[in-house]
């Protein structure tokens, strides 16, 4: 009796502390992928429209985006013609209400490279990755499948290179290569 009492009561503190614990939504991603162009890539099929709104720094809706899709959906925004200036980025939609909300910060400064890589096609099967690694902080390496994390491996040292071979996939179409610095930005070197 006392085995069931002491399973139950860990089973409870178990999912209080799963509850509890903060959860990140990977549903939305936004990627800086150029000065003042992000990407902002929904993985998941939404149930009716998405709404994506911009707001300055009074917290005045600058741009609205209402976006129908039936699939994983990506969408670019060049934010090149507004102003230098703190914005957010909120995503919505109609089941959930507010899914995600990014903070940006657009300017004309220059971003310091922390590497230099180059992800080459070797065939219809293999892509080849040579890097240099200028600040040798670590950095993680993530392949991607049509949206879905595949590969990931840690990065240290000043240089990297490695071929990876995909048995399992027809083409290389739907791949993407991403450097994710420590600090969590990541930076897209090979995107179909």
């Amino acid at each position: 009796m006392r085995l069931i009492i002491a399973t139950i009561l860990a089973f409870t503190i178990t999912s209080s502390v799963f509850a509890t614990a903060p959860v990140e939504n990977p549903i939305v991603t936004l990627e800086k992928v150029g000065d003042n162009k992000f990407q902002l890539k929904y993985m998941e099929i939404p149930e009716g429209k998405v709404t994506v709104a911009i707001k300055d720094k009074s917290n005045r809706i600058i741009f609205r985006d209402v976006i129908e899709a039936e699939k994983v959906f990506y969408k670019n925004y060049n934010l090149n013609k507004l102003d230098i200036g703190k914005y957010q980025i909120e995503v919505f939609n109609g089941k959930d209400g507010k899914l995600s909300g990014f903070d940006i910060v657009l300017g004309d400064q220059k971003e310091e490279k922390t590497f230099y890589a180059k992800m080459m096609e070797v065939d219809g099967q293999t892509l080849a990755l040579t890097m240099s690694n200028l600040n040798g902080k670590e950095k993680t390496l993530e392949i991607y499948d049509n949206g879905s994390l595949i590969h990931e491996e840690a990065i240290s040292g000043l240089t990297f290179g490695k071929k990876f071979k995909f048995t399992n996939l027809e083409s290389l179409k739907n791949i993407d290569v991403r450097i994710v610095e420590g600090n969590g930005v990541g930076k897209y070197i090979f995107a179909n």
